[in-house]
């Protein structure tokens, strides 16, 4: 392995066995890129210059995440869903199941007491799955039948650094858990991001093109995801 450096960013590269170049951007903002022995160094440089843009961004949200100091799910704590922030409350029980609800404005998570940190993460993840999975669930009807995309499958899963992927062959998609936190009109966005990857499984021109008519505030509420983000 070796470090090489574009610009501003160190990127270690590594030669693997495998058959496509891969770079990636890790929790702490650290560079990979990982190449094929075929492939020459020239053209691995070239290739992260290519993916410059989604680079640099994808390496500020990842930095500014691990920036924040960790959230302790503990009374008093500001916690998103849907793009507005709300108060968690913890209410200890002492018997029944561990609970959460949204009420007058707080979020209360009704928990035993010897429930540990990793308890109460996972207890208010499964909250927000099921809130995401009742939106997602109504845009996904909605815009399935509006693009005329039967038969498309999707499931909701935590990923470190997109906000949702397209399998165009399996016709399956996969949303971030993390969509949860952010505004309502930018979950539509990636819905409608990701069901154009049906048609079109790159970025380009036609892509553009699809999104704008299907959705012509998309680079406005692309902005606004990026911009949320910081807060969740």
């Amino acid at each position: 392995m070796i470090t090489i450096q574009i610009e501003e960013i160190s990127i270690l590269l590594e030669r693997k066995l495998i058959r496509s170049i891969r770079l990636s951007v890790k929790p702490d903002g650290s560079v990979q890129l990982r190449i094929p022995f075929f492939v020459s160094e020239q053209v691995a440089l070239d290739f992260a210059r290519s993916k410059w843009s989604w680079l640099l961004r994808t390496r500020e949200r990842a930095m500014s995440r691990a920036q924040r100091p960790p959230l302790q799910y503990t009374s008093g704590e500001t916690h998103y869903l849907f793009g507005e922030p709300y108060t968690l409350q913890i209410q200890p029980v002492t018997s029944g199941t561990n609970s959460v609800e949204l009420a007058d404005g707080v979020i209360i998570m009704h928990c035993r007491p010897t429930t540990t940190l990793a308890g109460r993460q996972a207890l208010l993840q499964t909250w927000y799955r099921a809130q995401l999975r009742t939106v997602l669930s109504s845009m996904m009807e909605q815009w399935t039948a509006r693009l005329n995309e039967p038969d498309t499958t999707w499931t909701i899963r935590r990923m470190r650094t997109e906000w949702g992927s397209c399998a165009a062959r399996k016709r399956h998609i996969l949303f971030n858990l993390e969509l949860a936190r952010v505004p309502l009109p930018c979950i539509e966005y990636i819905v409608v991001h990701e069901l154009t990857h049906l048609a079109v499984q790159n970025h380009g021109p036609a892509f553009k093109f699809l999104m704008t008519q299907r959705l012509p505030q998309w680079p406005q509420l692309r902005k606004q995801l990026k911009d949320a983000h910081a807060l969740a």
